[in-house]
């Protein structure tokens, strides 16, 4: 016997009948207010639906892309959602199958010019294309987190509105910093993507729009961070290169005047920019030198009062004043605040103990006595003294010792067994 047909509910044309008559344009201002997924779903009421769909500016909403089912809702959306503004790509990580013993992953297909050695290890990937990502031509956020791409992608660096851009641990993808004109970017952030070339001058074209700049292990990325220095939004700059990757970011912290970075918040800058961080000084006696560039310029007007205080500066491996039975890490110097007063120590790092800390040397001058500025400084201030007496090596001492000095205070303070047990597994302790 043939199925009957599904009897239609009484006010099922009603309602059907009224959800059409809601204008298109009102409908999408209505959509607006929800997120892409929600929208899909609307969608499918009717024709009209479907229509303020394709108008409706989606909001900025976290939309990743990680999977198989999340690529084929991005490849609907690419028709049915056009006005998508912020989107996410990662690699995708459901494991398909084995044949022949070779594993078969889903990856996104190669662009132009990929990197030969990549796309042959790759070659029994399946493999998705990426370039219905050109259809949302209103996109904002744009993030390509590890998203294993191979080459040159030119419509991923083609959005006309786009103000957050993220790009992390995509190795393969060749791309250069002049890609971005055109693009209103408040955000750039970049980590650890070796394909990456360009000079950060290029960023110039951006001067009046960016806001955070983050250019993270891209060792092909050269230039002059002064070259930033008008910027007049710019409030977070990290430049920074692993320490054992020597970058091709120069400049000099001492340049910065007053009239430099007015809006600076934080910055971080590779170690082979003087007074970047973990730069190597060459004899303890610069250091003075390089503390009192550093405090002139935390002493400018307009400065953040964080600025530099999560620096550390080496003494190199190359100094005279290195000693020659050299055991853990080198002495650094860095900043240092109590309440509202600044200074700066020494610091020296041993195996399994703690971190040694030199007496301050004070920049600032003592806050008057009774003050609310007083009483925090004091308070700061104890700390410090308590932890001092606790690891008291270098009590007394505002500077590195001579080696003979430093050999006898070692023999002096030389941990016990059980103290660098301890040290080595803290959990111990308390068991």
């Amino acid at each position: 016997m043939p199925h009957s047909k599904k009897p239609k509910l009484a006010n099922e044309d009603a309602d059907n009948t009224v959800a059409a008559s809601i204008p298109s344009d009102e409908l999408a201002n209505i959509f607006g207010c929800l997120g892409p997924i929600e929208i899909l779903h609307m969608r499918r009421v009717c024709k009209t639906w479907n229509d303020a769909a394709k108008n409706t500016i989606v909001p900025l909403t976290d939309f990743k892309v990680h999977d198989i089912d999340s690529y084929n809702t991005m490849r609907t959306m690419a028709t049915a959602l056009p006005n998508l503004q912020q989107l996410e790509l990662r690699r995708p990580t459901h494991i398909l199958t084995h044949i022949n013993s070779s594993r078969i992953v889903p990856r996104y297909a190669n662009g132009e010019d990929p990197d030969e050695e990549e796309a042959l290890r790759s070659i029994n990937d399946i493999t998705y294309e990426v370039d219905v990502v050109s259809n949302f031509t209103k996109l904002r956020v744009l993030k390509l987190e590890n998203a294993c791409l191979n080459g040159k992608y030119p419509y991923l660096f083609n959005f006309p509105l786009l103000q957050h851009l993220t790009v992390s641990h995509c190795g393969y993808l060749k791309w250069d910093l002049n890609v971005l004109a055109g693009m209103p970017l408040k955000e750039l952030h970049v980590k650890s993507s070796k394909s990456l070339t360009g000079n950060i001058s290029s960023l110039r074209v951006l001067k009046d729009t960016l806001e955070r700049v983050t250019i993270f292990y891209c060792p092909q990325v050269e230039g002059n961070f002064m070259d930033l220095a008008d910027f007049p939004l710019l409030k977070s700059l990290n430049l920074r290169n692993l320490r054992h990757q020597l970058g091709s970011i120069t400049g000099d912290i001492r340049d910065m005047g007053a009239a430099t970075f007015p809006k600076l918040e934080n910055i971080l800058l590779p170690y082979n920019v003087y007074g970047g961080q973990e730069y190597m000084i060459m004899r303890i006696s610069e250091a003075t030198d390089l503390i009192a560039a550093i405090y002139s310029i935390k002493k400018q007007p307009h400065r953040h009062p964080s600025l530099f205080e999560d620096f550390n500066w080496y003494l190199s491996e190359s100094s005279p004043d290195w000693y020659q039975e050299e055991f853990g890490y080198p002495f650094s110097c860095c900043i240092v605040r109590a309440g509202s007063r600044l200074g700066w120590r020494w610091e020296r790092k041993f195996e399994y103990t703690p971190d040694y800390h030199f007496e301050v040397n004070w920049l600032d001058p003592l806050p008057a006595k009774g003050s609310g500025e007083y009483q925090s400084y004091t308070e700061a201030l104890q700390d410090m003294q308590s932890r001092m007496d606790s690891y008291p090596f270098f009590k007394g001492f505002h500077q590195p010792p001579t080696e003979e000095v430093f050999n006898r205070l070692e023999r002096q303070y030389r941990p016990s067994r059980e103290e660098m047990e301890m040290w080595e597994n803290p959990s111990s302790s308390h068991e």
